[in-house]
């Protein structure tokens, strides 16, 4: 598992941990520089290996009636990008295992902590529920209802994926030409969220970071030419295409409940389409209102298309 945590400018995933909960073991993925106080930056793992797991399993614990599960002697790896993976050995009796996650107390306001037990996604925490049974496979309304609260909270947190979507609707010079706009980003991304998320397509996550911010910058340029309507809804969709690996990249690191495969994958794409859609509500009759100004395409569309352009840039060089 690959944790993701993402200063401002990054956009999206802002201090995500993951918990893996098996008969057996324990294995949780921090990023490192969530675990500052106790790592180094280049200093050798192992050096920090007891002052890992202090800070990790320090009040985190699993529970089985009432019976705290033994801990083993922990060990620490790195995985791909910035993450800390500590596994620990467990013996619990048998039984529903309560798994509390007490190091989020620790952690900055807004982590988020998913919880998967045998290969299926059992609960997000965080510091107001930092607590979850773990006794099997979840029903199919939680995983609805988890999935597609995960899939407006993606939406609502990928600034990158807003601001493209504002650059694209910022040149549009009428409503039709926004919700074409809409509708094409609309089914792009779909295609590429439910391949992605299917194993059917793999991308490496640092070049669709890379691409995104790319894109960003491509449509703010693009915008002081002012582009035809056909122009400008191919090319969202060519780019919407990539923007859905980004929001796959969130259902790859939580897997897909095999169970409820579908459930989950429509009902994360539905939070998306819903947090979209609550975000067009808003924005077309603004973007509307302001076309009456005199000044707007002249002198306003350009400038705001520059600073998306250069908002594209600086997460393009910070990803790099």
């Amino acid at each position: 598992m690959i944790l993701w945590t993402v200063p401002l400018a990054l956009a999206h995933r802002p201090g995500l941990s993951y918990a893996r909960i098996a008969d057996d073991e324990l294995e949780i993925t921090v990023a490192a520089p969530e675990l500052a106080s106790v790592v180094r930056p280049g200093e050798d793992l192992q050096l920090s290996r007891l002052l890992i797991a202090d800070a990790v399993l320090r009040d985190t614990t699993l529970v089985v009636a009432g019976t705290p599960c033994a801990y083993g002697d922990p060990t620490v790896a790195p995985v791909e990008g910035d993450g800390i993976a500590l596994t620990v050995p467990t013996e619990c009796p048998a039984g529903p295992r309560l798994y509390t996650a007490g190091f989020l107390a620790r952690m900055e306001p807004g982590h988020r902590h998913y919880v998967e037990a045998e290969g299926k996604p059992v609960a997000v925490l965080d510091q107001s529920s930092a607590s979850v049974e773990v006794s099997g496979t979840a029903h199919a309304s939680e995983v609805a209802l988890r999935f597609g609260k995960l899939g407006v909270e993606h939406i609502w947190t990928g600034y990158d994926h807003l601001l493209f979507l504002f650059a694209l609707l910022l040149a549009a010079r009428s409503l039709r030409a926004m919700l074409l706009i809409v509708t094409g980003f609309t089914l792009a991304h779909s295609i590429t969220l439910s391949a992605a998320a299917l194993g059917w397509v793999h991308l490496p996550p640092a070049w669709v970071e890379l691409a995104i911010a790319a894109s960003i910058v491509i449509v703010g340029v693009e915008n002081f030419w002012r582009p035809t309507l056909r122009r400008r809804a191919a090319m969202t969709f060519a780019l919407g295409l990539v923007h859905g690996f980004g929001f796959a990249s969130m259902l790859v690191d939580l897997g897909l409940p095999r169970a409820q495969l579908v459930t989950a994958l429509v009902c994360f794409n539905g939070g998306v389409e819903l947090g979209q859609g609550a975000v067009v509500v808003v924005l077309l009759p603004l973007l509307l209102r302001l076309r009456a100004w005199p000044n707007w395409e002249r002198r306003a569309v350009p400038a705001l298309s520059a600073l998306v352009a250069l908002t594209g840039a600086v997460w393009f060089l910070e990803r790099v």
